[in-house]
């Protein structure tokens, strides 16, 4: 029997997909380039995934789980390989359960940001959700087994995850923690169990299909403020992450610190301004300028919050304002100030005054939101900075828009001398292909700090696809060359990982025959080696 015929038995000929449009759809990347899958299946329950994976098993095709498919930067909803069926799992979307006094969640992998803060604010429970900047429709679960981060105390994601449900690739179902004692009380509140801890096997792997996952939620505090800080000289990242290096380690500052280059400030508001810049690239010194003068921000952009009660509060106020006030003017948003900046927003918009400045009101705003826990979709703009001419639809999926964008996002231990290294390695390396370094760096542990760094080019134009690709490849060279690993890649370098490190990926390799025998989950994926399906 045809293969796309037993899964159509299996979950209903509507939800077996393999029209030529539907292709097209899961293809679309920001990447250089996508795969191609063979078909799209979208089950509905657990028992659903047993038998997709029962008749992949027996027909040897490799099935590759997404969520939303909202992994821009690193491929989307494209599997690592062409070929393979896309195992869709967004009709997988109940919140299982929310506990309001021991503040953690259970939903399955299409939950989306906005659809579990909307059911905590339906219910009148103070707890916010650590959301990502890519928008209310990206996947809970999907963001946190890649080991994304967000914003508030609770930004590492799988640190604040507790348990999982997953199907293996010989259609067992595991339950990690204490999850396999039926009777556990402690499922979802302690995440070790008792035994190897096994939650970790399942992100950034092709071990099996995590179909429920438990998360942990930040109780309402009684006091929150932002801060931002704009920092003019480029040349004093060093002398900023230094700085608060000492308030993260001491846990006076708790919530992530992102720190922004002008050039992805820019791009948060604004598409590349093709007619002004003359066609060239990248934009000059004197543009670049130009937009910070107008906007009111710096060659660096700090971000974060405080969190607790009204004297902590005040008290990191001031040893904040302290370790900045060489580098820049601290400024504080609490709900009041917010709503004075949203008087002062009206204003400028009512007579078109100022429109940088607006904007980048808003644009507080919106991180504001993002610290308390609330979804935006107001960052994805900046995925669209190579995109010409006007948007023609109001969606800023940057699929929508055919745009181009590649991330690099290397981990270093949290020194100036780090930052400042990493940015001098990076900038000559965009200056060669000549595209825009869109920069950010956030001190995502009380040690460790990542930097998101964009190649945005324009994807309607076949030597910009060519140049970004090999920026890529150079920045991905350079970066692994100098200790700089990624936290996480994209398809089509996963087969670069085992570079210098053998045993580690040797040990993976052989613990994927144990978890999926015939290596049917997502073939190749942060699995670099040739198993081709």
């Amino acid at each position: 029997m045809n293969i796309l015929q037993q899964f159509k038995d299996a979950i209903g000929n509507e939800f077996v997909l393999d029209d030529e449009q539907t292709i097209r759809h899961y293809a679309r990347t920001t990447l250089a380039k996508g795969t191609t899958p063979k078909a799209v299946v979208k089950p509905e329950n657990t028992k659903e995934i047993k038998e997709i994976v029962k008749i992949a098993n027996e027909c040897q095709i490799g099935i590759y789980p997404v969520s939303k498919g909202k992994n821009w930067g690193y491929g989307s909803a494209c599997a690592v390989q062409d070929g393979q069926i896309i195992l869709d799992l967004s009709r997988m979307n109940r919140i299982i359960q929310v506990n309001e006094q021991l503040a953690y969640a259970v939903v399955e992998p299409g939950v989306t940001q906005i659809q579990l803060v909307d059911y905590l604010r339906e219910n009148n429970m103070p707890l916010w959700l650590d959301c990502t900047g890519s928008g209310p429709d990206a996947s809970i679960l999907g963001n946190t087994i890649e080991r994304g981060f967000g914003h508030t105390p609770y930004g590492d994601h799988f640190m604040h995850s507790c348990g999982m449900e997953v199907i293996l690739g010989d259609g067992r179902e595991l339950k990690t923690g204490f999850g396999h004692y039926e009777n556990s009380e402690a499922k979802h509140v302690f995440k070790y169990g008792i035994g190897p801890y096994l939650d970790g096997l399942f992100t950034q792997s092709n071990f099996g299909i995590v179909t429920k996952i438990g998360i942990w939620l930040m109780p309402e505090p009684e006091c929150f403020n932002m801060f931002y800080c704009a920092v003019p000289k480029d040349d004093d990242l060093s002398a900023v992450v230094e700085a608060l290096r000492p308030l993260k380690l001491n846990g006076q500052i708790k919530s992530l610190i992102h720190i922004g280059n002008d050039l992805r400030v820019i791009s948060s508001f604004k598409q590349y301004p093709w007619e002004k810049a003359k066609n060239k690239t990248p934009l000059s010194d004197d543009m670049r300028e130009y937009f910070c003068k107008r906007g009111g921000f710096g060659a660096w952009n700090i971000s974060g919050a405080i969190y607790g009660s009204k004297n902590q509060v005040r008290m990191n106020k001031k040893e904040l304002k302290k370790a900045l006030k060489s580098l820049g003017k601290m400024q504080f948003i609490g709900d009041r100030t917010l709503g004075i900046l949203r008087r002062f927003s009206t204003i400028l918009e009512r007579f078109t005054l100022l429109p940088e400045l607006n904007i980048k009101l808003k644009s507080l705003d919106k991180v504001y939101g993002l610290l308390k826990g609330n979804p935006t979709d107001a960052f994805l703009f900046g995925t669209l900075w190579r995109v010409k001419g006007p948007l023609q639809t109001d969606s800023i999926d940057p699929l929508d828009h055919n745009a181009g964008l590649m991330w690099v996002s290397p981990i270093m231990p949290m020194t100036g001398a780090a930052a400042q290294n990493l940015i001098q390695l990076v900038n000559p390396v965009f200056k060669q292909y000549g595209f825009e370094p869109l920069i950010t760096v956030s001190l995502i542990t009380e040690r460790a700090m990542v930097s998101v760094i964009t190649i945005s080019y324009d994807r309607d134009n076949s030597d910009e696809i060519c140049k970004a690709q090999s920026c890529y490849d150079d920045l991905f060279k350079l970066i692994m060359s100098q200790g700089y690993m990624p936290y996480r890649t994209n398809i089509h370098t996963m087969e670069k990982l085992s570079e210098n490190s053998k045993v580690f990926w040797d040990i993976t390799k052989e613990m994927k025959t144990v978890f999926d025998p015939n290596g049917i989950i997502a073939p190749g994926r942060y699995q670099p080696f040739d198993n081709k399906r």
